[in-house]
């Protein structure tokens, strides 16, 4: 268990959660965490976030979106059996 120190920043009290508990957690910042109060006690809960297209996309490296001359000559070639023209 880690003790941590309320601080006071701007107009906000704030704690600072450990490496180790973000890690363990698989947290980062930006994370959103749920902040409640169970039998006198502060808790806070990750909140799963639901993963889009868009977002999964944002985080890929650019160099994935780019067209190789492999990629090229995949798209320009003909059906070889099957496929729907």
């Amino acid at each position: 268990m880690a003790a941590v120190v309320i601080r006071q920043s701007g107009g906000a009290n704030i704690v600072s959660i450990p490496k180790a508990i973000v890690k363990t957690l698989n947290l980062h910042t930006g994370s959103k965490l749920e902040l409640s109060i169970q039998d006198n006690r502060i808790v806070l809960t990750p909140i799963e976030e639901e993963l889009t297209l868009e977002s999964l996309l944002a985080g890929s490296p650019k160099e994935c979106f780019t067209i190789t001359e492999e990629d090229k000559e995949w798209l320009n070639s003909k059906p070889v059996g099957k496929e729907i023209p």
